[in-house]
């Protein structure tokens, strides 16, 4: 039961800190453009409707991503407690598991490609080989997501049966 709880606990977080984080990057690059040089600046949207913008455009520039890549590595970090805390639940319930340490590499490796990516946000380099590089880690991250969360429901189904 206290897996549980540090489970419920922790996805609310997971939710709340980047969602605080990419709002308030919003609000920054939307309203105060004197932190900000012209070229970076966007004019008042709101995305969630129109599209005017994206996470990535208000948060990879100073000062907004001071805000936004601490937010990330925060998140990671939850996220790799999370999976943590489900992996053994998922050990207490059902000890001979197979997809157990599959399901924890790709949910702690999801986390490791999130941290990459942040830390690599932001730097500019004029090289297509960077680019492709970032471009990669931020792949990695969905597959790596995609693959631990399909991991996760295919032993949901399992456990459902027991």
């Amino acid at each position: 039961m206290e897996n549980i709880n540090k489970i419920k606990k922790l996805s609310i977080w997971i939710f709340i800190v980047p969602f605080i984080a990419i709002n308030t990057c919003l609000i920054l690059i939307t309203n105060f453009h004197q932190f900000f040089n012209l070229e970076h600046v966007v004019l008042p949207t709101i995305p969630y409707i129109d599209g005017g913008t994206s996470i990535s455009r208000t948060a990879r520039v100073f000062p907004t991503y001071l805000i936004f890549k601490p937010a990330m590595f925060i998140t990671a970090f939850f996220l790799i407690q999370y999976w943590r805390f489900n992996s053994d639940l998922m050990g207490k319930i059902s000890p001979y598991l197979n997809y157990k340490k599959i399901f924890l590499f790709f949910g702690i490796g999801s986390a490791i490609f999130l941290i990459l990516h942040s830390i690599f946000l932001g730097v500019k380099f004029d090289n297509d080989l960077y680019k492709l590089f970032r471009r990669v880690l931020v792949l990695f991250f969905i597959i790596f997501e995609v693959s631990q969360n399909t991991i996760f429901l295919e032993n949901n189904k399992y456990f459902m049966k027991l």
